[in-house]
């Protein structure tokens, strides 16, 4: 069957908008923003039916169901077919149609022995009187319409409703970014894609037929309301209508002062669905519905039979979906995501990846109905630091399911993470970025930057390569060589021993890979490795420096605070001395277990950072106000005080020179 999915996007306006408005179809479906702004919730596609109709394929918790086709009316049974034919012949289920219009189902008349048909009382729609929703006469919009004047009286002088315009996306994006973080984080996960679809409407306001309106007191943008229209049932469509709920009467004032502007003429306002919420349910009831238009579940029935049941719990609400830890029998239910996501990575590394990582890391996924869409791994290693040594994670294998991505499940997962790892007092974590972009709003910073090294010619010419086998002799030669080599020129690497280098050289392996004893006469003097078909890829050198060029650095690893207390607590002074408290107030948008007030004492011998209730002027000199990406890049050495706080005090940055940070960080495993 030739039909061609494709994704919703403003560059194929053109092409949708000549399928709305063919017949009747009072829900908010019936417009094109409602498929916009919810698009990548339902990850919506259309495809086109012979240039009649506009088909529709939806997914939630991994499943698969469709919306009724847009188009004229008489050409509705062969729509219909048509995407039937299509669940059932390239998808291999039985149709399914969530939220179907009443005036489709009516028409469509579908036989009871092939098809359940069932109202889905909680996502009826609530129509209103045009007339009634701007005037609010009568007896029972009274209490509505008292709000409104209540609101004038107080404000008077002070509010102005404005007609929105793409001028205005700044300060609604101001608002909206404002309302979010009021909502707090046990807010819907609806609510997050409601504010991306806002957001791409705003973006793209001047190219969509929207109606957008705006209160403002003291000239700052307290409410604003967006609105389309359906000319065939002369209705508007309120799709999404926010206000400073602090501020009485304000919902009540928008929501008619809009109709007033903006649908002045219209015979019906569709307010969209309660969700089967008690609270909306009591505020779109109060403004006493005309009518409603209700939507219908169309299931198909297999030999007369219900099957797919599934299908009821689709709806207007979330589906279910949680974050855990996989046991070690469930570590291999992510490797088909790790095949999709990492197509560059060999089958025969991927096979050594799940039978020796696996076996001491931990794995966090995020599934949905089941379905793992979103995961990470951590896998362990111990940290020297110069004289400590550290438990911590190397962060790895990131990946969200192709399908599911720019959904949040990737953020949500990690915070997941760091929380957890905030918990168990991990100081920090670390990864190698694909894209330094992915993490830094996560507050992920640069600590560590590699030297590229190569062998000199006269060094080729004088060394000997000997390879390094995998066995007992073998991997603890290199293992002490490695750790020599190390210490004497970082503050901070990996440990190793013959267990890591055994580890290392079946890594190798994987990808056809080899390390190399370098010798120098009868002295070990290095070692090498590299890896990949064809013209391999230095993967390590370890040799002293006059047997190398270096030919640049590169940025490699960057880390993240997750337990300042732990974090801080690394450190001491550089020379004995007076001890130095420090104050330190620590800004984290992600984790309030790291925000706050903290008291850093600090010796040559000790060190402890305690978190404190006092609170402290924004303009104490003794404090430093810091993010915990700042706190990484300094600690670990990757920039002094005055490049990460340009206008620190002198004094300030002199306190913090006291301060022994790690001086050279080496960290340059892949996985």
């Amino acid at each position: 069957m030739n039909l061609q999915f494709k994704t919703v996007n403003i560059d194929n306006l053109e092409e949708l908008l000549p399928f709305y408005n063919l017949r009747h179809n009072r829900t908010c479906d019936s417009v094109f923003l409602e498929s916009f702004i919810w698009k990548e919730y339902y990850h919506v596609r259309y495809a086109i039916w012979e240039g009649k109709a506009l088909l529709w394929l939806m997914e939630s918790g991994g499943k698969c169901f469709s919306a009724m086709p847009l188009c004229r009316e008489e050409d509705l049974p062969g729509a219909f077919k048509a995407i039937e034919t299509y669940f059932n012949e390239e998808l291999g289920y039985p149709l399914v149609i969530n939220l179907a219009d009443e005036f489709a189902v009516k028409y469509l008349n579908l036989p009871e022995d092939k098809y359940l048909v069932e109202e889905q009382v909680d996502s009826k729609d609530y129509l209103y009187d045009g007339n009634a929703m701007r005037t609010l006469a009568g007896k029972k919009l009274h209490k509505k319409k008292n709000r409104v004047n209540a609101f004038k009286r107080e404000y008077e002088g002070r509010y102005d409703y404005r007609r929105l315009c793409c001028s205005d996306s700044h300060e609604v994006w101001e608002f909206l970014d404002k309302w979010r973080l009021q909502k707090g984080d046990d807010v819907e996960e609806h609510l997050d894609y409601e504010v991306r679809g806002i957001h791409d409407i705003l973006k793209n306001c001047s190219s969509l037929y929207v109606r957008m309106g705006g209160v403002f007191i003291d000239g700052q943008l307290e409410a604003f309301t967006i609105g389309s229209y359906n000319p065939i049932e002369n209705m508007a469509v309120i799709h999404i209508e926010k206000a400073n709920p602090e501020i009485n009467g304000l919902y009540q004032f928008i929501n008619q002062q809009f109709l007033i502007e903006e649908f002045a003429d219209v015979e019906w306002v569709n307010r969209e669905d309660d969700m089967g919420l008690e609270g909306l349910r009591k505020a779109k009831a109060s403004y006493y519905p005309a009518d409603y238009a209700r939507k219908y579940l169309v299931e198909q029935l297999l030999d007369g039979k219900k099957g797919y049941r599934w299908a009821e719990q689709i709806g207007n609400t979330i589906s279910g979906s949680k974050i855990e830890y996989l046991s070690d029998n469930e570590k291999q239910e992510t490797k088909r995501l790790w095949h999709s996501c990492f197509p560059e990575d060999t089958d025969k590394f991927i096979e050594y990846y799940y039978s020796e990582k696996t076996k001491d890391n931990r794995i966090l996924v995020k599934k949905d109905s089941g379905l793992i869409v979103s995961m990470t791994q951590l896998n362990p290693y111990r940290v020297s630091m110069k004289d400590k040594e550290i438990d911590t994670f190397y962060v790895v294998g990131v990946a969200t399911d192709a399908g599911r991505r720019r959904e949040g499940h990737f953020r949500d997962v990690f915070l997941q993470m760091m929380q957890d790892m905030n918990e168990e007092k991990v100081p920090f974590l670390f990864l190698m970025p694909a894209d330094a972009n992915i993490y830094l709003p996560l507050d992920f910073a640069y600590m560590c930057e590699l030297p590229l090294m190569e062998l000199t010619r006269e060094a080729k010419e004088r060394l000997t390569a000997v390879v390094c086998h995998d066995n007992e002799e073998d991997c603890q030669k290199a293992a002490e060589f490695m750790e020599q080599w190390l210490s004497a020129r970082f503050d901070m690497y990996c440990l190793r021993d013959g267990a890591y280098v055994s580890r290392l050289l079946k890594e190798l392996d994987s990808e056809n890979g080899i390390m190399e004893f370098l010798y120098d006469g009868d002295s070990l003097a290095g070692l090498k490795a590299s890896w990949g078909d064809g013209r391999k890829v230095q993967r390590l050198l370890y040799t002293d420096e006059t047997n190398v060029g270096v030919t640049g650095r590169k940025p490699m690893i960057m880390a993240r605070l997750t337990c300042t207390e732990a974090f801080l607590s690394l450190f001491t002074l550089r020379e004995p001395g007076e001890e130095l408290q420090l104050k330190i107030r620590i800004e984290d948008g992600l984790m309030e277990a790291v925000k706050g007030n903290y008291v850093w004492t600090v010796s040559a011998e000790s060190s402890s950072a305690v978190k404190t209730a006092e609170t402290w002027d924004a303009d104490d000199r003794d404090v430093l106000t810091a993010a915990p990406g700042e706190l990484i890049r300094w600690l670990c050495g990757y920039e002094r005080p005055e490049e990460i706080w340009p206008g620190i005090s002198k004094e300030k940055a002199g306190r913090l020179e006291l301060i022994d940070t790690v001086n050279n960080v080496f960290i340059d495993e892949i996985v």
